[in-house]
């Protein structure tokens, strides 16, 4: 009788270390469910969605909105760079003296192009009694007019620009 008490202790004994381990696990479980809900509450979080398939599907949307905007931004983009191709970006500008008995070295040549060397060259030159301007037209680097040494000067400086 003393044998079967003594095994029977024993089981008692295997059943309260299972027990104990069995309520281990489960507080483990308890916490670890706390920390899912925790942070589905955080994910959820600014969302009037009740489900994460809801959710999910309002993300999606407006993800898809976005990609919308950003293809017409990418469109305006071109289109604002093909206008810049042909706007003024060189500038080069020469001010010179045109006659001796006039100061101040108030003629001046100012080369106007965009990104192709294309555009104008404006001089104008000032005496005692008039002032008169002359407008060139410049393409690809080049006119069909004949440049004075100033134009030609202003040209390339703007040119040197590019």
């Amino acid at each position: 009788m003393v044998e079967s008490s003594s095994g029977i202790i024993y089981i008692i004994i295997a059943m309260i270390i299972l027990l104990l381990f069995v309520y281990i696990i489960a507080i483990i479980s308890l916490v670890k469910l706390n920390n899912m809900k925790k942070r589905y509450k955080l994910m959820m979080t600014g969302s009037n969605a009740k489900s994460l398939e809801n959710m999910l599907l309002e993300h999606i949307s407006k993800v898809d909105k976005v990609m919308d905007q950003n293809a017409d931004i990418i469109d305006d983009n071109k289109q604002i760079h093909n206008i810049l191709q042909n706007v003024i970006q060189r500038v080069g500008i020469v001010r010179f003296a045109a006659f001796e008995d006039v100061g101040g070295d108030l003629s001046y040549a100012v080369a106007l192009l965009d990104r192709n060397n294309t555009g104008l060259v404006l001089s104008s030159i000032f005496s005692r009694n008039n002032s008169t301007t002359y407008m060139k037209p410049i393409d690809k680097g080049t006119s069909s007019y004949k440049l004075s040494s100033e134009e030609r000067e202003a040209l390339n400086r703007a040119m040197a620009k590019g």
